[in-house]
C-alpha cells in the first residue's frame, strides 16, 4: 500500500471505540474515541485527527485531508446508529447524502494529533417504518481548540439482511477478486503519493475519467464489500476537482454529495466534472458519476480558486 493520510503519522492513539462498531478491520483507522448522550437528540463525540490532516496552503489558508474528514463523519454516524439508536450490526447501510464544510482560515496543529469535540444533533422523524427506527439525519459541529472548524451532515438508513438481498439481487455478495484496473492518472496531479491512491483513469474525452477501484488501498477498501464505498466516490470527486482546476490550487471549503444508487464493480463508472467560476473569489466544481447510462452520485465542491489570495 502506498502512502496514505494515516500511514505517515506517528503510532495511532488507542481508541475506546471498537473497530467493529465503525465497520473497519484495522484499529489504527478508528478516529472516533468516545461519545456521550446529552439528551434524546443531542450527543457529543470525541475524535482524533492524525498530524497533517490540516496543513497550510500558502496564500489560501488551511487545506484539510478530505479522506480523514469524510471518514470521521462516517464513523460518527455508525457509532451513533449502533451504540445509541440500536441499529443491528448485521444491517446494511444505505447512504443518501453526505456533506461537510471546513473553516480554511483556522490554524492546524502541526506535529500532534488534532483533538476534536463533535456536537451532533439527530433527527429521526423521517426514518421510521411501522414505528421502528430505520435511519438518521445527523448534523455535526466539529470543534478543535475551543472553536468550530467545520460542520458535517449525513442522511442514511439501515436495511435488514433479507431486504438488502432482495434490493441488491445478483450484487449482494462481497467482491474479493480485484476488478480490472485501468492505468491511473499521475498521482502527483491529484495530490496523492502512489498509484494505489489514485481512483481515476484518463479517457479520450476531456474532463471525463473512469473510476478505478484498487483493493490494495486499505484506506478505501479496509474490507471486502459488494459495492463501491461512498468514500471512494467522494475521493473521486476531490481528485477530479484537482484535475479540472490544475495548475491552480483550488481549495474546497464546502462539499455536498447525494447518492442515487449503488456503484457496482462489474461495469465501468464514468466520472465527469464541470467548473463554474462565480466571481473572483469563488469556484464551484460539480462532479457526477454515471454507470450503465444512469446517474449514481453528484458532488459539488465550492472553494477559492488559486488566484483568490
Amino acid at each position: 500500500m502506498g502512502a496514505t493520510p494515516w500511514s505517515t503519522t506517528a503510532a495511532p492513539t488507542a481508541s475506546a471505540v471498537p473497530k467493529e462498531l465503525v465497520h473497519l478491520s484495522f484499529d489504527e483507522y478508528v478516529l472516533v474515541t468516545g461519545y456521550t448522550q446529552v439528551d434524546d437528540s443531542t450527543f457529543t463525540l470525541t475524535a482524533k485527527w492524525p498530524p497533517g490532516t490540516g496543513r497550510a496552503a500558502p496564500g489560501l489558508g488551511t487545506r484539510y485531508e478530505s479522506l480523514v474528514v469524510a471518514q470521521t463523519i462516517r464513523q460518527v454516524g455508525l457509532v451513533l446508529a449502533h451504540a445509541a439508536f440500536g441499529a443491528p450490526s448485521n444491517h446494511a447501510t444505505l447512504l443518501r447524502t453526505f456533506d461537510f464544510a471546513l473553516d480554511t482560515t483556522s490554524r492546524p496543529a502541526r506535529s500532534k494529533p488534532d483533538d476534536l469535540f463533535i456536537v451532533v444533533s439527530c433527527k429521526t422523524n423521517n426514518h421510521r417504518t411501522n414505528r421502528r427506527l430505520t435511519g438518521l439525519r445527523l448534523d455535526m459541529d466539529i470543534r478543535s481548540g475551543g472553536r468550530s472548524i467545520g460542520t458535517g451532515a449525513t442522511d442514511f438508513e439501515w436495511i435488514a439482511p433479507a431486504v438488502y438481498r432482495r434490493l441488491r439481487g445478483d450484487h449482494a455478495q462481497a467482491v474479493h477478486e480485484q476488478p480490472a484496473l485501468p492505468a491511473p492518472v499521475p498521482a502527483v496531479r491529484v495530490g496523492r503519493a502512489s498509484d494505489s491512491e489514485v481512483v481515476l483513469a484518463a479517457t479520450t474525452e476531456p474532463r471525463r475519467w473512469q473510476l478505478r477501484n484498487d483493493f490494495s488501498n486499505k484506506i478505501l477498501y479496509d474490507h471486502a464489500v459488494d459495492h463501491v464505498p461512498g468514500l471512494v466516490l467522494i475521493e473521486a470527486a476531490h481528485q477530479a476537482a484537482r484535475l479540472v482546476t490544475s495548475p491552480g490550487a483550488f481549495l474546497p471549503h464546502s462539499v455536498t454529495t447525494t447518492f442515487d444508487r449503488y456503484v457496482e464493480f462489474d461495469s465501468p463508472c464514468w466520472i465527469e466534472a464541470e467548473v463554474d467560476t462565480k466571481g473572483p473569489t469563488t469556484t464551484v466544481v460539480t462532479v457526477t458519476g454515471h454507470q450503465n447510462g444512469r446517474p449514481v452520485f453528484r458532488t459539488e465542491l465550492t472553494g477559492r480558486p488559486h488566484h483568490a489570495i
